[in-house]
C-alpha cells in the first residue's frame, strides 16, 4: 500500500488535473456539454494507454538507448523541478505547451488527444516518472500496484475534467491557484528526491 499511494500521489500532481482545469475549459468553450464529456474520456483513457506502454516496456527502452538508471532519475528530478517551480508561478507558463500549442487547442474540434492527452496530462513529465518506478518497483506485485496506480490516476483526472465546470464553480480561479502552488510545492520535494537518489546511486 505505501508503494501504491507513493506511486499514486506523485503521479497526480505530476497530471495535474486542478491545474490543466483551465487549458480544458478554454479548449473546448464551443463545444456542448456532451462532446466535453467525451473528451474527457478519450484524454485520460488515451493518457492511460500511453503511461502503461512505458510502464511495461521501459526495460527496453532504458537498454535500447544505453541510459543508467541515476541518470534517468537525475534528469526526471530536473524536468519535475522545472514543472514545479511553474506550479509554484516562479517562473512563466509554457513548459508543458507552447504559444502554437495552445493556439491550435483553441482552433481544433477535438483536442481530447492533442494537447489534452499529449502533452498536458500524459507529458514528459508523468512518462519519466513511470519509467523511474518501473525500474525501482521490481516484484511483480509492485508492478500491478505501479499499472493499478496509473489506471486510478488516469480515473481521478477524468473525473476532474468531467465535472470541470462545477469544480471552477466550487473553487473559483484562486482557490485553483492555491492548490495548484501546494501541489507544486510537494512536486518540488519529490523532484529532489529524485536527484538525491541519482545522486546516491553515482
Amino acid at each position: 500500500m505505501q508503494d501504491f499511494i507513493g506511486v499514486l500521489v506523485p503521479l497526480l500532481i505530476i497530471m495535474d488535473p486542478l491545474g490543466n482545469l483551465p487549458f480544458f475549459l478554454l479548449f473546448t468553450r464551443d463545444n456542448t456539454q456532451d462532446e466535453r464529456r467525451r473528451m474527457a474520456l478519450v484524454a485520460a483513457v488515451a493518457s492511460a494507454v500511453i503511461l502503461m506502454t512505458f510502464a511495461l516496456s521501459g526495460d527496453v527502452l532504458l537498454r535500447l538507448f544505453h541510459i543508467s538508471m541515476p541518470a534517468f532519475q537525475l534528469a526526471g528530478g530536473f524536468i519535475f523541478f522545472i514543472y514545479a517551480l511553474q506550479m509554484l508561478a516562479l517562473i512563466p507558463s509554457g513548459i508543458k505547451t507552447s504559444a502554437e500549442e495552445e493556439q491550435e487547442g483553441i482552433r481544433k474540434d477535438n483536442i481530447a488527444l492533442v494537447p489534452l492527452a499529449i502533452p498536458l496530462l500524459a507529458g514528459p513529465g508523468a512518462i519519466t516518472a513511470v519509467l523511474v518506478w518501473r525500474q525501482q518497483l521490481t516484484a511483480p506485485v509492485q508492478q500491478l500496484q505501479l499499472l493499478a496506480a496509473i489506471l486510478l490516476a488516469c480515473l481521478i483526472v477524468y473525473l476532474a475534467l468531467r465535472f470541470a465546470g462545477t469544480l471552477r464553480r466550487l473553487l473559483g480561479v484562486s482557490g485553483i491557484r492555491v492548490v495548484t502552488r501546494l501541489m507544486g510545492l510537494l512536486l518540488a520535494v519529490i523532484a529532489v528526491e529524485f536527484m538525491v537518489q541519482g545522486w546516491r546511486q553515482i
